[in-house]
């Protein structure tokens, strides 16, 4: 008699922490982000550097000259489906082009698919993150562009 009370008391204890063990395998992982760091996207990554001097002249060492060339990295930003951090490379106040260093993957994976190359898309032709989300990814798409406008504030 004291087996079946002893089962009833852990049989569910024990179904309840399979379950559990299995939801947190299924959640994503940083693993399952999008880590396109390495994707080259035309520039140093070194913040303010320049790859070129004007001709002709010199600068003031306080000063990146006007046609200045760099990368910066914009702030992670935490949001309902995970992580969002992009680099934006800059030539002056011109955006060049972004790229994504993280962002959220495994389940949520057709958001970012959805959203980033959107954004990244109207913000290069606005050249402003003041553009509208992508339809149906929303919390992607305002993370993309707040971590965008991050970037742009370090310039």
């Amino acid at each position: 008699m004291t087996e079946v009370g002893f089962l009833r008391r852990v049989a569910p204890a024990v179904l309840l922490a399979a379950a559990g063990g299995l939801l947190l395998y299924l959640l994503p992982s940083a693993g399952d982000a999008d880590t396109s760091s390495g994707e080259d996207i035309g520039f140093t990554d070194a913040p303010g550097a320049t790859s070129t001097a004007p001709a002709g002249g010199t600068t003031a060492s306080s000063a990146a000259p006007a046609n200045a060339k760099r990368v910066i990295k914009g702030d992670v930003i935490n949001f309902r489906f995970g992580t969002l951090q992009v680099k934006v490379a800059l030539q002056g106040t011109t955006i060049v082009n972004i790229a994504t260093i993280t962002a959220p993957g495994g389940s949520y994976q057709r958001y970012t698919d959805r959203a980033i190359p959107e954004m990244k898309s109207k913000i290069l032709a606005a050249q402003s993150t003041r553009v509208a989300a992508a339809s149906g990814a929303t919390y992607t798409s305002m993370a993309y562009a707040q971590s965008v406008q991050s970037a742009l504030d370090k310039a």
